[in-house]
């Protein structure tokens, strides 16, 4: 099946299908990965109030002053804090840099953090390590609902053919980033963005969004220019978990899986409120991205493509798009 040329609606999918019927629940999500490369999830597998904890959490480290939360500067390695303006995600419109602020946190070794962490979420460590536990959780469980609905024989490691690729304990570049958008300092018309246009760089990500929207995909994928570009809304559900796919799943899958651009605006009701929103990277490491051994994805054309280039990796693959996105660390 082709993918529609204008994306009209982001569907929803409830996810207890992935213990009640998971032929089912894959096909929706294979369908929503090849069509739209966006979708929400209901029942999603981590209780509401474990969300609005975290948020809770997040709320305190971004109201810290700006000198407090710099001693946790971002790193070459991807962790830690960037500031308002620091990361461009649109160099090529904007020389600004995106109006947000984020904090990236790692997966934990074991019960133990990997980075200095800021006291609220030190305080807490146990709380985050199990966020983010339940978050590499459902990732692998969609990848799991991928590689039901891709056929993936048994003899070549059948359903968890992706997920074993991103166990827990590999090592990896997956990030919790919990992210602030701060609210302009009047109403009014304007030209600037909250984030700029981009796709994400990993698998998958898995967005909680805290009652503001601004988020939008681009519907129309093959767009001859910026003038011709069709937005979509992606409003937000409170009982929603966002699921988008990244560009080295796209990539991974030879172009069947969509890894779809979008961005986060200001809109008139929202200018001045302050936007919170946490994503889960799910960004795999040293795996090699092979060809995966589905008949629906061409082997030999994509055998084809990387011939005369050395086997990438997903974390070379995710160093490539950094290096041109922050502007300083």
């Amino acid at each position: 099946m082709t993918a529609p040329a204008t994306i009209s609606h982001i569907p929803i999918i409830d996810f207890s299908l992935f213990e009640s019927d998971p032929e089912a629940c894959a096909k929706q999500i294979l369908d929503a990965a090849k069509n739209v490369g966006f979708f929400y999830l209901r029942n999603f597998g981590i209780d509401l109030s474990k969300v609005k904890s975290m948020f809770d959490l997040t709320k305190e480290f971004f109201a810290e002053p700006k000198d407090e939360k710099t001693k946790y500067a971002i790193t070459k390695n991807n962790i830690g804090y960037s500031a308002v303006r620091q990361e461009n995600v649109e160099p090529e419109k904007s020389s600004r840099g995106d109006y947000k602020e984020s904090f990236h946190i790692a997966k934990f070794n074991g019960d133990v953090p990997s980075q200095a962490l800021p006291p609220m979420f030190d305080q807490n460590k146990q709380q985050v390590n199990e966020f983010i536990r339940a978050c590499h959780r459902i990732a692998c469980q969609i990848m799991e609902c991928l590689a039901i609905a891709l056929e993936i024989p048994e003899s070549e490691g059948g359903r968890t053919w992706f997920s074993s690729r991103h166990e827990y304990s590999l090592p990896s570049n997956d990030v919790l980033r919990v992210l602030h958008y701060p609210p302009l300092d009047h109403a009014g018309e304007t030209d600037d963005i909250r984030i700029g246009r981009h796709s994400d760089y990993g698998s998958l990500t898995l967005l909680f969004q805290n009652g503001v929207g601004g988020l939008q995909i681009q519907a129309n994928r093959d767009a001859a220019d910026e003038e011709s570009i069709v937005w979509l809304d992606a409003p937000v559900y409170d009982d929603c978990l966002t699921v988008n796919l990244g560009d080295c799943l796209e990539y991974w899958t030879n172009n069947l899986l969509r890894s779809t651009k979008h961005r986060v605006i200001f809109t008139p009701e929202t200018q001045m409120t302050a936007r919170y929103s946490m994503a889960y990277f799910c960004q795999g490491g040293q795996v090699t991205l092979e060809p995966v051994p589905s008949h629906m994805i061409p082997a030999s054309q994509l055998q084809d493509v990387r011939a005369d280039h050395e086997p990438l990796t997903a974390a070379k693959h995710l160093q490539m798009r950094l290096d041109a996105t922050y502007s300083q660390y």
